[in-house]
């Protein structure tokens, strides 16, 4: 029965075409609106501030404010932007719905399905319609990626396929159909799945792009526009004309503590999951409008996930759902399950966050498959805002644009899947409120326009970069998916890197494409902190935490030349980005890691000679030997063989910070382990501390005495 099931479903999803339900693309017969400047300076927007009177001004640069802004400026409406932080600082650069994919909402299919929701319908419809818009408007950063959805029981393969199908019949014509695999296929595909609790697999594709340059070149496409943007600049009040209606906000230059008063016919609060504190400057009564839910994504190996495929299984045997995305040459790793999340708390992944999605991964690989803590190579989280349930409690949409009782706009719940029709709908609504006269009466970001640099590119253009300036293939193709046809300009500023082969690109690091020269084109695309550069101009931060501190001076000395920072300046820099990486981006988690240390079971004279050792191997003082030195200290010591599987086992559980590299306090553990062959020590240790940290969850005590533990130290 089974067996059959799998061909008919395999038929169906091969034979079936595009039906009744599908519908043709938004004909838009609106000439392409030409973009009236050079990307102008932040010190030019500024000064734009102290002489214009707007008529709107949206506070927050995230996709929804940037989005505003872009809808805005090509309608021909004198627009400002400000940002407290950096463009998409907040969620929109920390996408905790599937790791950076632009979905058409196979959540709300599945809601709409079982509970027979029209509004779930129309949401997954205008989703994918959606998708599509973003594609067109910036086809350098989007492009499709298959996903694996397992299906572990028979029953589950008809259920998957009609909602799948349904799924392609709602999507603009051309959108890449779906396929089945049997168990064999989709182990080929992604072998690391449990072979036991697989019965077959659907492939679908969802649309993808880097969230954070998306944000960014939303922005910079509608400075490009005529919109004023600024980032750093933090509303403090707002300011109100003789009637008591909003007309403008003060903002504060995070850079140089400086205030600007900007007025504007209509204020937009576009701040996210933030939208309540700039809420209760209008009004101090107002109750809540947002509520908000977290999510953490680790970030793990290219192995754990193939190059080119990405795995979403909503019903996992134990209960949770997880994905797996190729991103960036690594892997993402979540869950779409939040957590509820107070507005009080700070945005630190928790050490609970990483160890619990570990679990989940464990669970879901093949028992053959080692998961190892040391293998996070970076861990973010981010806030999903969402209106609050009085407002609504059976929605028909997910997000509300309010009109408050001081008239300024304000915009809750959205992705990046519905930013752009979101941002349409809230400048139709203030070009109503404040009674405005745009240039064009309709949106035309749906169709007619494109994000800078995405005229005149083509997936093959990097092949021009390689050819024309000499460049590495990687590097060539990272730039043209990035800056898209203004990699060129790029390439025109980059170094010579000093050898036969590459010619230009001198690259930051070995392990990544990036290059000198976009520091500088960081620079001129506002980039203000060194935060700014590692987190989102370059995503280094949220790829590796390792790589991102090496390369902290190195790209710090060039933002010093081209801003002109002292050399004090430069310093408080990187001692905050640091910070950032040590926070934020779960170089340490937010636990003490101080008091969780495993106690080391040797006497103080081995402590001592092995870290004289460290010293030795050590040369260049990185803080860090490879895992091949360690074995070769060993040797020298007596010891004629490094059982491999006993080493294996050591590094796992010692936490190594970065793959094949120890630090001195991991290097004495591996030694006390290997020389006295005890491995249980470590596991017995580990069950201690998580037991104390259960019992005081808020300040955790001394570890017992070493003399109880078997230690001199």
């Amino acid at each position: 029965m089974a067996k059959i099931l799998q061909m008919a479903v395999m038929l169906g999803s091969s034979k079936l075409g595009h039906g009744a339900f599908g519908f043709d693309e938004r004909s838009d017969s609106s000439p392409v609106p030409q973009m009236k400047r050079e990307l102008p300076t932040r010190k030019m927007c500024l000064e734009a501030f102290k002489r214009t009177h707007y008529d709107i001004l949206i506070i927050g640069g995230g996709a929804v404010g940037s989005g505003c802004a872009l809808d805005a400026a090509t309608r021909g409406l004198k627009t400002a932007l400000v940002e407290a932080n950096d463009f998409g600082s907040g969620t929109s650069s920390k996408s905790s719905k599937h790791g950076g994919t632009v979905h058409g909402g196979l959540r709300d299919l599945e809601r709409a399905v079982s509970r027979l929701d029209v509004a779930a319908f129309r949401r997954v419809r205008c989703s994918l319609r959606e998708r599509r818009h973003i594609s067109n408007l910036a086809p350098h950063l989007s492009q499709p990626v298959p996903i694996l959805l397992p299906v572990h029981h028979w029953w589950e393969a008809p259920l998957y396929y009609l909602k799948l199908r349904m799924y392609h019949l709602m999507a603009p014509k051309g959108t890449k159909s779906f396929q089945y695999l049997s168990a064999d296929d989709a182990l080929q595909v992604f072998p690391m799945l449990r072979r036991e609790e697989l019965f077959g697999a659907f492939v679908f594709y969802e649309g993808q792009h880097d969230d954070a340059r998306m944000c960014l070149s939303v922005a910079l496409t509608a400075a490009r526009y005529g919109a004023d943007i600024c980032n750093h600049m933090k509303v403090v009040r707002l300011i109100k004309n003789k009637d008591g209606n909003v007309a403008g906000a003060e903002a504060v230059d995070q850079l140089t503590g400086k205030k600007y008063s900007i007025r504007a016919k209509v204020v937009v609060n576009a701040t996210g999951h933030m939208s309540d504190s700039v809420r209760r400057m209008e009004d101090s009564e107002a109750k809540p409008l947002c509520t908000r839910s977290w999510s953490s994504i680790l970030v793990l190996p290219r192995f754990y996930c193939p190059e080119e495929v990405g795995v979403f299984d909503p019903h996992t045997p134990s209960g949770r759902s997880i994905f797996f995305l190729p991103w960036q040459g690594h892997t993402l790793v979540g869950s779409s399950d939040e957590s509820e999340n107070q507005l009080g708390q700070d945005t630190q992944p928790s050490e609970t966050d990483i160890q619990s999605l570990l679990d989940g991964v464990k669970l879901f690989f093949s028992p053959n498959f080692d998961v190892r803590r040391c293998d996070v190579l970076a861990v973010w989280g981010g806030f999903k805002p969402s209106k609050a349930d009085f407002l609504d409690p059976t929605p028909l949409k997910s997000h509300v644009i309010q009109l408050g009782p001081r008239n300024m706009l304000s915009i809750v719940g959205t992705s990046w899947s519905s930013f752009r029709a979101l941002a349409e709908k809230t400048v139709n609504t203030a070009i109503r409120l404040g009674d405005l006269s745009p240039l064009r009466t309709d949106s035309v970001t749906a169709a007619s326009c494109k994000l800078d640099g995405a005229s005149g590119w083509s997936p093959k253009m990097f092949i021009r970069l390689v050819q024309d300036f000499g460049m590495e293939p990687d590097v060539a193709e990272h730039l043209s998916n990035t800056y898209g046809s203004n990699a060129f300009k790029v390439a025109v500023s980059a170094n010579s890197s000093g050898m036969a082969w590459p010619i230009v690109g001198k690259r930051l690091h070995s392990e990544f494409p990036y290059i000198e020269a976009e520091v500088k084109q960081g620079v001129r695309d506002f980039a203000c902190t060194l935060e700014d550069m590692v987190a989102r101009r370059l995503r280094v931060a949220f790829l590796n935490v390792q790589v991102a501190e090496e390369i902290l001076p190195q790209v710090a000395n060039i933002m010093a030349k081209e801003l002109r920072w002292t050399r004090e300046q430069t310093k408080m820099q990187i001692r905050e980005t640091r910070a950032f990486l040590n926070t934020q981006m779960g170089q340490l988690t937010k636990e003490n890691a101080s008091r969780m240390n495993i106690p080391i079971k040797m006497s103080v004279g081995q402590v001592r000679k092995f870290a004289t050792q460290f010293r030795q191997l050590d040369e260049n003082r990185t803080g860090y030997v490879s895992v091949a030195e360690c074995c070769k200290a060993m040797k020298t010591m007596g010891v004629k063989e490094v059982p491999v599987d006993l080493m294996h086992n050591v590094l796992r559980d010692i936490d190594v910070h970065a793959q094949g590299k120890v630090n001195l306090y991991e290097f004495l553990l591996l030694m006390s382990a290997i020389v006295q062959g005890d491995t249980e020590y470590l596991r017995y240790a580990r069950l201690y501390l998580d037991h104390k940290k259960q019992m005081h969850s808020s300040d955790y005590p001394t570890l017992m005495n070493m003399e109880q533990t078997g230690s001199g130290l």
